[in-house]
């Protein structure tokens, strides 16, 4: 009896050492998963530019929700967005920061109904899932690639997020009954918005 309890208990070290090693090898954070990912190597080489990298690393009381634009999102945007808000250092770090949120969103824990989630940058974001995650109008292409301090969502677009007050382009009617402007940034009227209402914000 006392045999089988050392060979038992001998097993049980061993399962319990084996147990340890293979989680941490298989422990990934969430810039981990993004490095990892060939579509999100532009995204993760601006999250690196920026420094936002360090700060997805650290242990922090919360997780994370990324939702991080494709290489295609990159390439399709406006080259005004290349070389007036990727290459500047604050635009590029503000823009960055509109698809984080602090707190985990995925599919499972989003309904029907219109979420409101606040961005790092401080600004609303309506999340809600019918079919596909949608964050406002757009569909998110690749939902819920976890990490062990995070999600990722991946997106085929450089979001446009502005509280509707801040978008000169729309009427008050507008911005009373759409309190959110959230969209694919592309157009010129977006792009000028975005900068103005950023600058003024810090």
């Amino acid at each position: 009896m006392i045999k089988i309890l050392k060979t038992n208990f001998k097993f049980f070290l061993f399962f319990l050492l084996v147990t340890s090693i293979s989680s941490q090898t298989i422990s990934k954070n969430i810039m981990d998963v993004i490095k990892e990912d060939s579509e999100l190597s532009i995204f993760y080489a601006n999250l690196k530019k920026t420094g936002l990298d360090e700060v997805l690393q650290k242990k922090l009381p919360w997780k994370w929700t990324i939702f991080a634009p494709t290489n295609k999102a990159f390439k399709a945007s406006p080259e005004r967005v290349q070389k007036e808000i990727l290459s500047d250092e604050f635009y590029n770090k503000s823009i960055i920061m509109d698809h984080m949120l602090t707190g985990q969103k995925t599919s499972l824990n989003t309904g029907e109904e219109i979420s409101l989630e606040v961005t790092v940058s401080n600004k609303s974001l309506p999340i809600y899932k019918r079919g596909s995650l949608f964050v406002k109008d757009m569909v998110v292409i690749k939902e819920n690639n976890e990490s062990d301090n995070g999600t990722i969502h991946k997106i085929n677009c450089i979001m446009y997020v502005q509280p509707s007050v801040e978008d000169d382009r729309l009427t008050d009617l507008q911005k009373k009954e759409f309190p959110i402007t959230s969209c694919c940034m592309q157009s010129n009227a977006e792009i000028n918005e975005w900068m103005k209402a950023t600058k003024s914000r810090f």
